[in-house]
Parts: structure tokens; sequence; C-alpha cells
């Protein structure tokens, strides 16, 4: 411990609530946890947060008299669970995955069922909780490619720890492959969908207008945007201007903190930029540029915008989910690095309901040509949320193997 808190300190990891993940945790915790059915729920980060919102709500009616504690792992996951979970949920962030700190925990919360979100492996609180005979179950389940370069040359090693997991519900049959392939017993293994295509709004209040744009502004979101997207965008969105007076620029970096960085990077680019979180400050003008500078508004942004870029695929890796703006019939442009959402990518490419380019200027010359032809701008956009549509119901089967588990032990 005394190793690896100054090295957290000196990444710059250290927050209010860091403490907790040591095993200090409050007494009003422990309190609220004693005497209670616990069901323990991991989500590393935000997009896994996000993704359990719906599946956390379906729980709760499901299972009613049961406490739900959801640990996480990052501020803004911490952030975002707290805004978004069930007020009724506890909120902590997860412990350190040494085995005194895990125990602590565990004869904390006194869980019923320890659900890991996608693929969050800790040896040492497996073992921990397989020992008190806790169930375990790995919810939404994937390996992306990268990881599962990284878990075959730990093969040996994760056999063990995977035998304590009592059922693996997994995102795809090649999700469900690895797993086996890495040692899962393949009678523990379920292909259940993603339900990422169920957490989804059944309607979006939110108007251009209540942003300061005009009725006629069409907006270009570029969403979850990495280093060096963004002057790719601000050049794309320039050159798009003089043919489409009416488009306005909405850049939405994945990580809030850049904010700045990309204020400076619109001025030096002739533009006027504007924090999103100081729109009811200002007087929108054709040369505004809004910077979102504020966690938890890119959903409802997704809603308003005629077309949207999903970054982290041109100069980052892996790829952001798509999931969302194709959700609201959303001609959606991303890169060539996409592989954290593989088997999403592969359903919407199949049937041709998404824009993949390869660098910046085959984004402006396809952006270009699909706003000068609507019939197809359309059928982009409807086919993709016929797709969500179809594939939604992954939550539905979640919940039922939960409680079926819970009412089993």
């Amino acid at each position: 411990m005394l190793i690896y808190f100054p090295v957290h300190v000196a990444r710059g990891k250290y927050h209010k609530g860091f403490s907790f993940r040591f095993g200090f945790l409050p007494k009003e915790f422990k309190t609220i946890c004693r005497g209670k059915k616990n069901i323990w729920i991991h989500a590393v980060s935000v997009g896994e947060v996000l993704a359990i919102v719906d599946l956390v709500a379906k729980l709760k009616q499901a299972l009613p008299y049961h406490h739900i504690i959801c640990t996480t792992v990052t501020k803004t996951g911490y952030k975002i669970a707290c805004d978004q979970l069930p007020k009724s949920c506890s909120v902590l962030f997860a412990p350190l995955d040494f085995s005194w700190v895990v125990k602590k925990y565990i004869n904390v919360i006194c869980p019923q069922i320890y659900l890991s979100v996608e693929t969050e492996i800790w040896p040492n609180l497996y073992h921990a909780l397989h020992a008190r005979k806790v169930p375990i179950m790995l919810i939404n389940g994937r390996i992306s490619d990268k990881s599962f370069k990284k878990y075959k040359r730990l093969k040996s090693l994760l056999k063990g720890i995977l035998g304590d997991v009592t059922l693996f519900l997994m995102q795809s049959q090649m999700d469900a492959d690895r797993i086996i392939h890495l040692g899962a017993d393949s009678n523990r293994v379920r292909v259940l969908g993603n339900v990422k295509f169920d957490n989804l709004p059944s309607k979006v209040l939110l108007e251009k207008r209540d942003l300061g744009f005009e009725a006629s502004d069409e907006l270009l979101i570029a969403g979850s945007t990495h280093p060096g997207e963004e002057e790719i965008l601000i050049d794309v969105y320039k050159a798009l201007l003089s043919s489409h007076p009416h488009l306005r620029l909405i850049l939405t970096p994945r990580h809030v903190e850049r904010s700045e960085e990309i204020v400076s990077l619109v001025q030096s680019h002739g533009f006027e930029p504007v924090r999103f979180s100081q729109l009811n400050q200002v007087v929108l003008t054709a040369r505004s540029m809004v910077i979102v500078d504020e966690i938890g508004h890119l959903r409802e942004l997704y809603s308003l915008a005629k077309l949207v870029f999903v970054g982290k695929s041109l100069c980052g890796e892996g790829g952001q989910n798509v999931i969302e703006p194709a959700f609201f019939g959303k001609p959606v442009f991303v890169g060539p690095h996409t592989y954290n959402f593989k088997d999403i990518m592969e359903i919407f490419l199949r049937e041709k309901a998404i824009v993949q380019i390869q660098n910046a200027d085959e984004l402006l010359s396809v952006m270009q040509k699909l706003l000068n032809d609507p019939t197809e701008f359309n059928h982009i956009g409807h086919t993709a949320q016929k797709i969500v549509e179809r594939y939604q119901g992954s939550t539905r089967k979640t919940v039922e193997e939960i409680v079926n588990l819970i009412s089993s032990g």
C-alpha cells in the first residue's frame, strides 16, 4: 500500500473518496448495508455505468426489497453513477485488488451476488467472493481483440480465476468463444446480446432553441473526440460551410478536462469558442463553435444532430459507442479504428447503416456527398434506427438470469 499510494498521487488519481479503495469505508455506508439483501454491481467507468442504468432500474423493479451497491473506479464514472442511477442505490469507489482490502468490502457489503460489467477480472476479489460462496456473474461480457491477446498470455493463470465465476453472460458468440478458450466452463456461458442496445431514452425533450441555436441551424455533433480529431473536424467543417452555411459544429471531447486546450484550438482556426456551460450567457453567431465542457449531455445532443462523428476512431484506438446516435436515426461517421465495438460495427456495416472512412480527406468527401443526397442520407439514419430496435432485449434476459441465480441460492 505504501508503494501504491504515492504512485496514484503522482498520476493525479487521488481524489476525495480514494481512501475507500484501501478499505477505509465510511460509517454511514456500513450502516446502510447492515441487515440488507445487497446486490454488488461493478462498473469500472462512464461507459459501463451508462450501460447499466436501465438494467439497474429493471433489477429494482424485479427485486424491490434488495439494495443495490454500484462500485466504480474513475471519478467521472462515480459522478455519472451518482447522477444516473436510482437514488436508492449506493455508489462507492471499488476496492483495490489486495486480499485484505477486498475482504473488508465483502464483510461490510455481505453481497448476495456480485455482478461485473463487461470484462473486469479481479483475482483476489473473485477468490474471496468464491470462498464466501457468493455467486459471481459477468454481465454484458465482452473481450476486445487487444484484451484477448493479453489474456492469452496469462491463460494458465486465468483458468483458475474464471473457475470462480458462476455465470458468463456474453455480448456475442465471438465473446463467448473467447472466454471459453481462456478457460471458462462452456456450460456456464450464455450469449445474451449487448445491453447498450436497450439503455436508451424513451424521449428527449431538449430542442435546439434551448441551446441558443436557430431552427434552421443543422448540427454536426463530434462525440467522444480524442486529441487530433478536433482539428480534423474543424477543417472538415470549414470546408463544408461554403455549401452548407447553416451547419454548426459542436465538439464533445471524451475527456472534458481537455476543454481549455480545445478552446485555444478553435480560436486559432478563426472561430469563436463557446463553452457549453456558458451557453445561457452568450448569443450564438455563425462564427460560434460550442465545446462541451460538462459530462452527461452527449445523448441529448445526438438527438438534435443532423449528422454525427463518433471519435476515438480516427486518431484514437478502438472507437466509441455508436448505438446512441443510431437510435436517433442519425447518419453516423467513424474512422478506421473501431475494434472495441467490432461486433456492433459488423452489424451496422453489413446493412450499410454507418459510414466508415479511412482518413480526413475521405471524411470530408463523404460528408459532402451525403449532405447533397438527402435520400441516401436519410436511408442510412433510418436503417441504423431499425437495427437498434431489432437488437433490443438483452437487459430483460440479463435481469431474468440474475433473479434466477439469486432465487436458487
